[in-house]
C-alpha cells in the first residue's frame, strides 16, 4: 500500500496568492454552530409573553443547548425586557423583570459546540400591539440587510462600519453599543481577536465576523445579529 501513497495528492482547491489565505466556503463546524444559536432564539421566542422573566427565557435558551449537546457558552446569554433592552453586555446578567404587555425581547446566544466553534445570533421580538417598535425592528433589520449586501472580502472593519453608522443616523438611530461597533471578530476559542466593527479599526475582514447594529429610536432599542463569513472571493451570511 505504501507505493500509492504518492497516486492521489491531496491540493488545495485554489492556486496560491500572497495574503489571506481563507477557505471560500464556511467551515461546516460554524454553520452548524451558528444554527443551534438560532434554534435556541426561537426556543427562548416560545416561552416569552406577558408575565414571564428575563431568568425564564434564559432558562428556556439553556434547555435547548443543552438538548443539542451544547454545555457551554463563550459569554452570557443576554436577555432583555424593558429598559434592559438598552443594555446587552457580557456583565448584565438576565434578571426577574417581567415582560409587560407592550414589551421587546432582546435575546443574544453565544453556543459551543461540542467540536469547539462558537455561534453568535441576535434577535429582537415585540411583545403585544406596539406599533413604534414593530417599525423600529423592521427599519434596523432592513438597514442590516442593506449593510450585510455591502460586505466584500478583505474589506476594512472601518469601512463596514462607516456604511451602516451612516444609515442609522440617517434614519434616526443611535448606537448603542457601550463600546461604540456594530460587530466583532470571530473565531473558535476565541472573539474580538481582530477587534471590532467600529471607525478606528482598519484591519481586514477575513473569515467569521459578528454583525450586530445595536440602536435606539424614540427611545425604543433594537439589535440584530448575524454571522458573515469573508471567504476568499465572496461573503457568507449564516
Amino acid at each position: 500500500m505504501a507505493g500509492n501513497s504518492l497516486e492521489r495528492r491531496v491540493m488545495p482547491a485554489w492556486p496560491y496568492r500572497p495574503g489571506a489565505d481563507v477557505s471560500e466556503a464556511p467551515p461546516p463546524g460554524l454553520i452548524h454552530a451558528q444554527a443551534l444559536a438560532k434554534g435556541a432564539i426561537e426556543a427562548g421566542f416560545a416561552k416569552i409573553g406577558p408575565g414571564v422573566t428575563e431568568e425564564a427565557v434564559d432558562l428556556a435558551v439553556s434547555d435547548f443547548l443543552r438538548a443539542n449537546d451544547v454545555e457551554h457558552v463563550w459569554t452570557i446569554t443576554n436577555v432583555g425586557l424593558g429598559e434592559n433592552t438598552k443594555i446587552c453586555f457580557p456583565t448584565k446578567h438576565p434578571s426577574n423583570l417581567k415582560a409587560a404587555d407592550r414589551d421587546v425581547l432582546m435575546l443574544d446566544v453565544h453556543p459551543i459546540t461540542a467540536v469547539g466553534f462558537w455561534g453568535d445570533c441576535t434577535r429582537c421580538k415585540i411583545i403585544g400591539d406596539y406599533p413604534q417598535a414593530d417599525k423600529a425592528l423592521a427599519d434596523l433589520e432592513r438597514i442590516h440587510r442593506e449593510t450585510l449586501a455591502f460586505c466584500r472580502p478583505g474589506m476594512t472593519a472601518s469601512e463596514l462600519f462607516a456604511i451602516s453608522h451612516e444609515k442609522l443616523v440617517s434614519e434616526g438611530f443611535v448606537l448603542l453599543d457601550q463600546l461604540g461597533n456594530i460587530g466583532h471578530s470571530l473565531a473558535p476559542g476565541a472573539a474580538y481577536l481582530h477587534h471590532f466593527i467600529d471607525a478606528g479599526n482598519d484591519s481586514p475582514m477575513w473569515g467569521a465576523w459578528a454583525i450586530e447594529p445595536f440602536a435606539a429610536r424614540d427611545d425604543i432599542a433594537v439589535k440584530v445579529e448575524d454571522l458573515v463569513w469573508f471567504g476568499r472571493h465572496v461573503c457568507t451570511v449564516l
